[in-house]
């Protein structure tokens, strides 16, 4: 793994992932866009695994971090989900212009998902897309969220003591993590389906056991997208689940393989 900046004056955090030396089969791009606040954290490890795991199979795959987040430049309140796209972008040409690849495949998490869908709307080029559980509506995951912190902030016995300090802190704080008015707005009109183009044959959809996405199954599988039923269980929005890490998906193989076909 290679840790860098990149992008406008080097203010993105990038680690690539270089192709193994002894990796067989044909030479792919892609490209990792993780979660953001707690899920980030929780999934961190699994997605260097998956980088890891891609770069063994002859891809040469890059994770970043979006402005304010991680470890790349800028202050957190002053992100905006408009940058985050345009850092998605970014990053999509890095690859593009490093690899001399011009298909670069992306693996979204969670948010990461959205975000992933956003920046690819629109490209003349189709662009194939893994979606790992993916937030489908940004206004309900708001409220999701903004739930668990009113649990863990209120309602948990080892919070008792700072439970007004923590209640005064603003509408703004999820679970520790402050996000600005810009982030917040624009995370609440984002709808995957939203950029689902008519047809959706380069769209791959791993669900874990217990994500209900009923509408957006329907419409994937109508559209020509495939869905992929994870083993794993892993709780996403269960508060007593925060803190806990997520591994490497048995199902990674066959994630990978339908993202790098």
């Amino acid at each position: 793994m290679v840790p860098f900046f990149f992008g406008a004056q080097d203010t993105l955090y990038g680690a690539y992932h270089p192709p193994s030396p002894d990796a067989q089969g044909p030479e792919t791009a892609l490209l990792i866009c993780q979660g953001i606040g707690y899920e980030y954290m929780r999934a961190y490890r699994a997605c260097w695994q998956m980088a890891e795991t891609a770069a063994a199979g002859n891809a040469h795959v890059l994770r970043f971090d979006y402005r304010g987040t991680g470890d790349s430049q800028g202050r957190q309140h002053d992100a905006s989900w408009a940058e985050w796209i345009a850092n998605t972008r970014e990053a999509i040409a890095w690859l593009q212009h490093t690899t001399a690849l011009s298909h670069v495949r992306i693996l979204g998490v969670r948010v990461g998902a959205l975000i992933a869908a956003a920046a690819s709307a629109g490209d003349i080029d189709r662009r194939r897309l893994l979606f790992w559980d993916p937030v489908v509506d940004g206004e309900a995951y708001l409220r999701d969220i903004a739930d668990m912190h009113e649990s863990q902030t209120r309602n948990m016995n080892r919070y008792r003591p700072r439970r007004h300090h923590h209640a005064e802190r603003g509408a703004d704080e999820y679970l520790g993590f402050h996000w600005p008015t810009p982030v917040v707005d624009g995370l609440a009109q984002a709808r995957l389906i939203a950029y689902a183009p008519t047809r959706v044959d380069d769209w791959d959809v791993a669900l874990s056991q217990g994500e209900q996405a009923p509408a957006l199954i329907e419409t994937i599988t109508a559209r020509g997208g495939h869905v992929i039923d994870m083993a794993e269980t892993i709780d996403w929005t269960d508060i007593r689940a925060q803190y806990r890490r997520v591994a490497l998906p048995r199902s990674a193989e066959t994630m990978l393989d339908r993202v790098l076909c």
